[in-house]
């Protein structure tokens, strides 16, 4: 793309950004919980923390059923039987972990 190209404007402002919280007790609770601390989580890495490995699935209910816009970065992860293995890496944007800590004080 050509930086002589201009940007494409924006028709309608986004929704203001006011997203839900699971309940605390469940796993897509801890999930958020953990990225909100600014940590990003790998399915073996939440595997290890709640003996589940449905972390993807708890991802999606964020985004979709609570509003939280989840990052996906895909890394290798390759192993002796899968060398071109990519997993994803879920991570929580820089600008909701500011909004969020300054909601929160």
């Amino acid at each position: 793309m050509s930086a002589d190209i201009p940007k494409q404007g924006v028709l309608f402002e986004p929704p203001p950004f006011s997203p839900t919280y699971p309940s605390r007790a469940s796993l897509t609770g801890v999930a958020l919980e953990l990225l909100l601390t600014g940590r990003s989580l790998t399915h073996p890495e939440f595997e290890a923390i709640t003996a589940s490995w449905r972390l993807g699935a708890y991802v999606e209910e964020l985004r979709n059923d609570h509003n939280w816009p989840v990052d996906t970065i895909e890394i290798e992860a390759p192993t002796a039987h899968r060398p071109d293995r990519i997993i994803a890496k879920y991570v929580m944007p820089q600008w909701v972990l500011q909004e969020v800590g300054a909601a929160h004080g």
